[in-house]
Formats: C-alpha cells, sequence, structure tokens
C-alpha cells in the first residue's frame, strides 16, 4: 500500500465546503488523518468550516483531537478564535477545554482574542478555566481587554458580561485597559464611521459601567484659529498635551504648529520603537518638512537650525 500524504489538498478548504462527505472521506484514502493544511499546519479538525459529520468520522477513525499546528494551538484553540463554523462537535468529542500549551494559552484565550461571546459562552459551559493566565501571566478577560481595538468594543461588551455572570474577578489592571480602550476611542472617535459611532460610545459607556471606571474625557481638537496654549511644564508631557489637542486621528494637521508635532511624533516613534527599520522616502521627505516648518513664523534661532539640520 502506498504511503498516505503528510498534507491536505491545497484547496481543502474550498473541499469542505463544496464536498459531500463521503468525497471529503476518499480524501484520507491517500492523506493521512492527522494531515496538514493551511498556513499554521492544522489539521482537517482545526479548518473552522469542517462539517460536524467528518469531524465525527476522523475523530471515530483515530485522528487526533489534540494535534498541535505551527503555533501549538489545538482545534479547540484555531476554532474558537474563528467566526465561522461552531466548536460545539469538537466539545462533543472531548476536546480540552484547558489545553494551555498554545502561544496564545487557553481555547478560552484564543476566544477572547476575536472576542467571541458565543465560543467563550460555549467553553465557560464545558468547564473552561476562567481565571486560567497563558504565558504573559494574564486571564482570558484580561487578554480580550487588552486586545480590543474600536470596532471590538461591542462584542467586549458581551463578552464581559458573560465573565462576570461567571464570577471573574475585577482586577486594576482590567480597569486600566479598559481606560486605554476609552482614550484609544476618543482619540479616533472624529473619524469614526457615522453609522456605527453611536452603537460603539454607548458599548463604551457599558464597559465603563461594568468595570466601574471614570469614563475617559470627550477630546476637545484645537479649531485651526485660536490661540493654541498648554499646561503642562515638563516638554514630554506637553508634547502629549498638543499631541491630543492638535493632531487628528488620521491625515494632516489643520496647523503648521500641529504638524510639527505629528511629524516629531511620527519620527520618534520609528527611530524609538522600531528602531528605524520602515526608515524611508516617506521619512525622509517629513524630516525636510520639520526643519522647513521650523523656519517659520517664530521660528529657531540660526545656531538651533545648524544643531538641528546636523541632528536630522
Amino acid at each position: 500500500m502506498p504511503k498516505k500524504k503528510k498534507t491536505l489538498p491545497k484547496d481543502f478548504e474550498d473541499l469542505i465546503v463544496n464536498s459531500d462527505l463521503d468525497t471529503l472521506k476518499r480524501i484520507f484514502d491517500t492523506c493521512e488523518l492527522d494531515a496538514r493544511g493551511g498556513y499554521t499546519k492544522i489539521t482537517a479538525l482545526g479548518f473552522s468550516k469542517c462539517p460536524d459529520e467528518l469531524a465525527n468520522w476522523l475523530v471515530g477513525q483515530g485522528a487526533d483531537i489534540h494535534a498541535r499546528d505551527s503555533y501549538g494551538n489545538t482545534p479547540l484553540h484555531t476554532r474558537s478564535q474563528s467566526i465561522f463554523g461552531s466548536i460545539r462537535v469538537l466539545l462533543e468529542l472531548g476536546a480540552n477545554v484547558n489545553d494551555n500549551g498554545s502561544s496564545v494559552g487557553t481555547p478560552l484565550h484564543a476566544a477572547a482574542r476575536s472576542h467571541n461571546a458565543v465560543n467563550t459562552d460555549l467553553l465557560i459551559t464545558h468547564g473552561a478555566d476562567i481565571r486560567a493566565l497563558n504565558s504573559d501571566g494574564i486571564n482570558p478577560l484580561e487578554d480580550a481587554l487588552q486586545t480590543c481595538s474600536n470596532i471590538d468594543i461591542v462584542k467586549t461588551v458581551a463578552l464581559t458580561r458573560i465573565y462576570l455572570d461567571a464570577g471573574i474577578e475585577i482586577t486594576p489592571a482590567m480597569k486600566e485597559r479598559v481606560t486605554e480602550i476609552g482614550k484609544r476611542f476618543e482619540f479616533h472617535k472624529a473619524g469614526f464611521a457615522k453609522d456605527s459611532v453611536e452603537e460603539v460610545s454607548n458599548a463604551l459607556a457599558e464597559l465603563y459601567r461594568l468595570f466601574s471606571v471614570e469614563p475617559v474625557s470627550k477630546r476637545a481638537m484645537h479649531d485651526g484659529k485660536s490661540p493654541i496654549r498648554v499646561t503642562e511644564t515638563e516638554w514630554p508631557k506637553q508634547h502629549q498635551e498638543l499631541w491630543d489637542l492638535l493632531v487628528p486621528s488620521s491625515g494632516p494637521c489643520q496647523t503648521i504648529q500641529g504638524e510639527v508635532i505629528r511629524i516629531s511624533g511620527r519620527i520618534a516613534n520609528e527611530l524609538d520603537g522600531n528602531g528605524g527599520i520602515n526608515w524611508d522616502d516617506n521619512y525622509r521627505k517629513m524630516a525636510d518638512a520639520f526643519l522647513s516648518f521650523l523656519k517659520t513664523g517664530n521660528g529657531l534661532g540660526a545656531a538651533e537650525q545648524s544643531e538641528l539640520v546636523e541632528l536630522v
């Protein structure tokens, strides 16, 4: 008998959607039950759209329900994070809900990363540990808050309610994360999609309430005409204050003063945060514009300009 392949067909993801069960079974006449496919080298059981009937058949034939992909994820980890398909069949087949061998942590951490309330509820119902810590030392709810972007706020509210109903304790770290979520949303609110900004704003208010967190102040942008004043006394704090006042969430600023703050912040982030790895002609153009701006209006003195030219 020819040796079976260790790799699934390249179009396996399409096949599991468009083929009947018998056709899918025949794939494993030539492929191992735990043959791998996809970017992370998952088994068939890990594909989010794997039909329940195929999953039952594979496990019945001896497929490993806990086979790990390149990142240590079991099929339950992978599918818990997905918004497609269902994890119910894996739970019924005995998948370990508390497997902590993945790079993300447990399947509950995986569901938290995608803010998937449905899968979170299923996992907890089947005995998942809501207080399990991953390699970063955080539990799933903390993970959900840490990875929450503006588009995840509504889903994070639903997720939080599930954890609170399950008895999770609110920690200072969680409160800090909620404050960070609020700051990020308020910074980008002006450019947020108009058809969803009210829904997200209401969800954020509910998140504040659930965690007993003081709401973040609404962002007051400069009107582009009034005098620009700062209240901070230390220059890093002054820069942040001016950033919050003058720099929009995307695109150029209305004023030259704002552009000076925006460009200096962008360059500082690239050099200090990324080591200059992304430095290219666009950054060079920004640096040149920065120099030209500082020569306008009440600009720097000749000695300071000369020093700045050398630095840039």
